[in-house]
């Protein structure tokens, strides 16, 4: 769920101004890693709000729905790979390279499956785009998507506590506020939303935004401090 094509846009460009400016900074930073993925988050999420605004201009809903859903897939484990950097995490870092056949995994339904978009449609307010599968592939995408997002804060939550330097510590909190701001509305939105009978495939729009302001901000503090 999204909103309006014109808000998407306007994400869109936003994100990837941001993602852009970061890339051009990773050429000079001594955290390249943490820099280049950063930058490949915020393209990822914008390109996801450029799928939701073609959704509703291009009449190609089927199409930019599955779109859509590959842009946001692997964002999750990105994140978590972002963590681990940033945390400096060596046995993370060694296998995370693994754990990608996970959402590999779950990118075939989209690109095999032809009935993968059950609804597509924009309103006066919300984009809609609900996914048609059974409740076993359902909630294992959905432990899957909260999994990674939630150790990813677990980390972050854990170095920021552990972690001596002030100028990390304050690069770290910024990344894990990030985190938190999809996983805490997420929670809660997958209980109140049910209920409302709207539909839950994804909460990137309304997040997403805060999410890039806090990886761009984190960049600024990991300059400032030198993140030595």
């Amino acid at each position: 769920m999204c909103f309006t094509p014109q808000v998407s846009f306007l994400i869109f460009t936003i994100e990837w101004i941001l993602g852009f400016i970061v890339l051009h900074k990773a050429g000079k930073a001594r955290e390249r890693r943490v820099y280049s993925l950063s930058a490949l988050i915020l393209f990822l999420l914008g390109f996801y709000q450029f799928t939701q605004f073609m959704l509703c201009v291009s009449g190609k809903a089927d199409l930019w729905g599955r779109m859509g859903f590959l842009a946001y897939n692997f964002l999750p484990l990105l994140g978590f790979h972002l963590a681990a950097a940033l945390t400096r995490n060596r046995q993370y870092l060694e296998k995370v390279k693994y754990y990608y056949i996970i959402p590999a995994f779950f990118s075939l339904f989209p690109l095999l499956s032809p009935g993968f978009i059950g609804k597509a449609e924009c309103s006066a307010v919300f984009i809609v785009v609900e996914h048609s599968w059974n409740a076993l592939w359902a909630w294992s995408y959905a432990v899957y998507y909260f999994l990674f997002i939630v150790l990813a804060a677990l980390m972050l939550w854990n170095a920021v506590k552990a972690e001596k330097s002030k100028g990390r510590r304050r690069v770290m909190a910024a990344g894990l506020s990030g985190m938190l701001a999809f996983t805490v509305p997420a929670f809660i939105l997958i209980i109140i939303l049910p209920a409302l009978k709207i539909a839950f495939p994804s909460i990137l729009c309304e997040f997403a935004l805060f999410f890039a302001i806090s990886v761009f901000w984190m960049m600024h503090l990991m300059e400032e401090s030198g993140h030595k």
